[in-house]
């Protein structure tokens, strides 16, 4: 990958993740590669994103960038950081791989949501769930024109591979490879126990309609209420997120054991 400025996101609150970025932006200057720090409110540009801090910085980042696929370089700086390519400490060590093309780019699909009034693009997950004051909401789902299941309780999670590791993890939800061509509906809490998690294919249009109000989160972050008769439509995102793995990178599988903690 040829590296002619690289755009540095990072965690504020994070002191690690400001130390890396300075080192980061050192190894720039010494090899002649242009540097910008992403400042908030801006948009920044660069032909590599280096994300410093935990998952969610990650997501910011990457959402920061879309529909532009530029690649996404995850720098662990503390929590779990599931979808980073490398440690704070490695960063230096991380650019100079990915200069040197070792290193390869994961495609990772996305979802896009649209409503009435709004609409937004997650790498991880949408959600529709209760207001803050209540934690209930009473959904219909329908994938295709066909209703396919009604829910009272907290909510639903619609994911992507990608985000089966994170909230939809958490609550029940299966690990789905990344490879796959699929994402999950995760019902929050349901009040009848026979409703569980279900695949569906990435081409499906899932349609929420709230039957009492509800609230819309975008990869974590909220971006509009939804009022009970309002409907929004899920699905596959026209563009990718592009992930950086290191040549000595482990595999998904091991990413499990690891950061997971799951016995070999």
């Amino acid at each position: 990958m040829e590296l002619r400025r690289v755009l540095f996101v990072y965690n504020r609150e994070r002191p690690a993740a400001s130390a890396a970025v300075e080192r980061g932006r050192t190894w720039c200057r010494e090899h002649g590669v242009g540097a910008e720090v992403h400042a908030p409110g801006g948009r920044g540009e660069g032909d590599l994103v280096v994300a410093v801090g935990g998952d969610g910085t990650l997501l910011r980042a990457a959402g920061l960038v879309y529909p532009r696929e530029v690649p996404v370089l995850g720098v662990n700086a503390g929590g779990l950081g599931f979808l980073a390519a490398c440690g704070a400490g490695e960063i230096e060590a991380a650019l100079g791989e990915v200069a040197a093309g070792r290193c390869e780019v994961e495609r990772r699909g996305r979802l896009l949501v649209q409503g009435a009034r709004f609409s937004g693009s997650a790498l991880n997950d949408i959600a529709v769930v209760g207001p803050d004051a209540e934690r209930f909401t009473a959904l219909a789902v329908e994938a295709e024109g066909e209703e396919i299941l009604a829910l009272e309780g907290d909510g639903l999670i619609v994911s992507t591979p990608t985000g089966s590791t994170a909230y939809a993890l958490a609550a029940g939800g299966p690990v789905l490879h990344p490879d796959l061509a699929a994402f999950v509906l995760v019902p929050l809490a349901p009040h009848r126990l026979g409703i569980r998690p279900l695949v569906v294919p990435e081409g499906a249009t899932v349609t929420i309609r709230a039957r009492r109000r509800g609230r819309v989160l975008v990869d974590g972050d909220p971006i509009s209420d939804l009022e009970a008769g309002e409907a929004v439509t899920v699905g596959r995102a026209p563009a990718a997120t592009l992930l950086v793995r290191l040549a000595n990178a482990g595999s998904f599988f091991a990413r499990l054991r690891d950061r997971l903690g799951w016995p070999a």
